[in-house]
């Protein structure tokens, strides 16, 4: 399938962040499930802008499409550039306080992944970068940073 027919059968709908995306199992109104899931998907050169998850570990899952690059930047400023594709990587655990972002190096096509969140997904323990003070504190990427902040 191509990123249209995938958008279309997964009714996935634009995300914040850049991408599309569509929750498939989280909090109810209660808000007492121990983990959230969405379905997630870039496509040419659009990109998941640097951002980090507080008390909120997050698993990303390959499932289709091309490669991925996935980004990330544990506190101490080290990165680490994890490919998710088939045949290599199929999946990379994101732990609180890491910085992440991602694209599709290629710029062309598509990547569908899933994502779980535990304890499940909440706004408050979310926070998208900032390119300026990300470039502050680590300016060794700041290049990554022109690139992948919003």
């Amino acid at each position: 399938m191509d990123a249209k027919k995938y958008i279309e059968r997964l009714q996935l709908e634009p995300h914040p962040e850049g991408g599309y995306f569509r929750q498939v199992y989280g909090n109810d109104a209660s808000g007492t499930k121990p983990i959230s899931t969405i379905y997630y998907m870039l496509t040419g050169s659009d990109f998941s802008a640097f951002h980090r998850l507080h008390h909120m570990t997050e698993i990303w899952y390959y499932h289709a499409g091309e490669r991925l690059n996935l980004y990330v930047i544990d506190p101490d400023g080290s990165l680490t550039v994890h490919h998710l594709y088939a045949n290599n990587e199929m999946q990379v655990v994101i732990q609180p306080e890491q910085w992440f972002a991602a694209d599709i190096p290629l710029k062309t096509g598509f990547c569908l992944v899933g994502c779980a969140v535990a304890p499940a997904f909440s706004f408050e323990n979310f926070e998208l970068g900032r390119k300026d003070e990300l470039q502050r504190q680590f300016p060794q990427h700041s290049e990554l940073f022109e690139r992948l902040c919003r």
